[in-house]
Formats: C-alpha cells, sequence, structure tokens
C-alpha cells in the first residue's frame, strides 16, 4: 500500500512544483510590465531610422492593430470548432468586441494604448494558468479580479511614480481598459474547455470579498481622513502626492480640477472622456460581473448535461 501512494504523492509534488513555477512566471511577467512601462512607451514614439524611413514604431500601431484582430478572428474560427458550447463562446466575443468599440470611441488617448489587450489579456492568461491549470474549476470571475486589481496596481505606480512626467490623473480609463483585455485572456483560456458540473466550495470568491471589501474601507478611510482627495484646488506637482502643513502627505486622484468628468483632446479621435473615479467603478463593476458569467455554474451543468445526453444517444 505505501509503495502504491508514492506515485500519487509523487504527483502531487509535481503538480504543485508547477503550479508555483506558473505563479513566479505570472509575477515576473507583472513587475516586468510594471517597471518597463516607461521605457517601452518612450521606446514605441522615439523616432528612429527605418527601412521605410524616419519613423517611430507607434506610426506602425494601426496596422499592428489590424494584424492582430485578424489573426485572432481567425485563430478563434478554427478552435472554435473544439469548444464545448460554440455560441456562448461566440456571444461574449461579440460583447467583447462592443466593449472595445465603446471604449476605442470614447475612452481612448491614442491608438498606442491597445498595447494594453495584450499585455493583460496574457496576464489573465497566466493568472488562470496558474489557478485552475486543469481548466475544470472554471476561475473566471476571480481571475478577472486578481488581473483587474494587479492593474489597478499599475496604474496607481505609473501615476505616483513611473510616468509622473506626463500622468495627470490616476486613470480609470485604463482601469477599464486592463479588465476587457483580462476578459479576452479568460475567453481565450477558457474558450474551449469541457464543462464541469463541480459545485467546489473553493470556487466561491471568499477571499477575493474580503480583500475588495478591506480596500473599500481603505480608501473610504483615506477619504474620509483627508489624505485622498479627488481634486485639488489647484495645479499640483507631478505624482499627485502633497505635504501638508501638519507633515501628512496627501494623495490627489488627479493633479488639477479639470481631468475628471471632462472631455479632453485626443490623438485617436477629436476628443475623449476622462471618468471620474466613482462612474469608473460603476463601470469596472458592471463589466465584471458581465464576463464573470462566462464562468457560471449553471452554464456548466448545462453544457456537460448536453454533451452527456449527446454522448449517451443511440
Amino acid at each position: 500500500m505505501m509503495w502504491a501512494a508514492l506515485p500519487v504523492r509523487g504527483t502531487a509534488r509535481a503538480t504543485s512544483s508547477s503550479t508555483s513555477a506558473w505563479w513566479a512566471l505570472t509575477l515576473a511577467y507583472y513587475v516586468s510590465c510594471c517597471l518597463m512601462h516607461l521605457q517601452f512607451s518612450l521606446w514605441l514614439v522615439r523616432q528612429r531610422d527605418t527601412l521605410l524611413g524616419r519613423m517611430a514604431y507607434a506610426d506602425a500601431m494601426p496596422g499592428l492593430v489590424i494584424g492582430g484582430a485578424a489573426a485572432l478572428f481567425l485563430w478563434l474560427a478554427i478552435r472554435l470548432r473544439n469548444s464545448a458550447r460554440p455560441r456562448l463562446t461566440v456571444a461574449f466575443w461579440l460583447l467583447w468586441l462592443a466593449a472595445v468599440a465603446l471604449i476605442d470611441r470614447y475612452l481612448t488617448y491614442s491608438v498606442n494604448e491597445y498595447a494594453h489587450y495584450p499585455e493583460y489579456a496574457l496576464l489573465a492568461w497566466l493568472v488562470a494558468r496558474a489557478m485552475d491549470p486543469q481548466r475544470t474549476l472554471w476561475y473566471v470571475g476571480r481571475v478577472l479580479f486578481w488581473t483587474t486589481l494587479l492593474g489597478m496596481g499599475d496604474e496607481l505606480l505609473q501615476y505616483t511614480w513611473i510616468t509622473t512626467s506626463y500622468s495627470e490623473y490616476l486613470d480609470f480609463n485604463d482601469f477599464v481598459t486592463n479588465l476587457v483585455a483580462a476578459a479576452a485572456g479568460v475567453l481565450l483560456y477558457y474558450g474551449t474547455a469541457a464543462p464541469s458540473p463541480r459545485h467546489d466550495r473553493r470556487s466561491k470568491p471568499v477571499v477575493e470579498s474580503g480583500v475588495a471589501i478591506a480596500l473599500a474601507l481603505v480608501v473610504a478611510a483615506g477619504l474620509l481622513s483627508g489624505h485622498v482627495v479627488q481634486t485639488p484646488a489647484t495645479k499640483i506637482p507631478p505624482g499627485g502626492i502633497v505635504l501638508r502643513a501638519d507633515d501628512h502627505r496627501q494623495l490627489y486622484l488627479q493633479r488639477g480640477p479639470d481631468f475628471y468628468g471632462a472631455w479632453q483632446s485626443s490623438q485617436r479621435h477629436e476628443r475623449y472622456y476622462v471618468l471620474p473615479p466613482l462612474p469608473g467603478l460603476f463601470i469596472m463593476l458592471m463589466v465584471g460581473l458581465t464576463f464573470a458569467g462566462y464562468g457560471r455554474k449553471t452554464w456548466q451543468v448545462r453544457g456537460s448535461c448536453a454533451i452527456q445526453a449527446q454522448a449517451t444517444a443511440p
């Protein structure tokens, strides 16, 4: 009996080691994206001599977006043949396209911001791979939560430290964009996974709910104490952090009074809208709940029953 148990233990150790490796890769990728954001942005817009003449790589971004979209649609058309729920998956991809179109039309400053989509789709895919390597637990909502939270941390670092030279406000537009990008990563990861009727207690977002409540309480305490302020009376220095007379620091979410809730000049279209915090968070909640529905147990059970019925049909 002892010898018979050894392969199982060995498999468990191998699985644990593989999971740790995927988490390490996910963390390394996220930290690299955070720290290299400014360098990548400068590299993208810097003028240089190329075979096509003097240009910036950003000039090729529209073509890359079109090419990337075409490649994605072709890949999906091939993969959806093996999907256990092609209609459902197609419906969510259409919702995703609608979200991207709305973000592009109203919330996008420049076409370079399309880099968020592959960046956070890959991050969501890595988080999903680390959390659910067998694609049986369907941690859709949990993956969206953690990826979006990481994206919010990235944007906060940019505003207060990394890109202070040009960041004028904590960007809730990018919060929404990162969430929609994460939804693409989830759809890519679970799009062809076999449905499972499992009702695993671990799938309940207990930890995520606790983290969300704790963060809400911290932000509320900061607002009530005056350590977090949405709008300054006058223009403040880069980084949004000001030392008060009592030696306490205040974090202003925007550096001036004219950004949140206003239309600004845009390189992508004539103008774009800067989401204030509360509407931005509300939109994130609605988008998150919508795409988290892709992993609902009811749909998994229905899909599973349909597959079982087909398998047992004479």
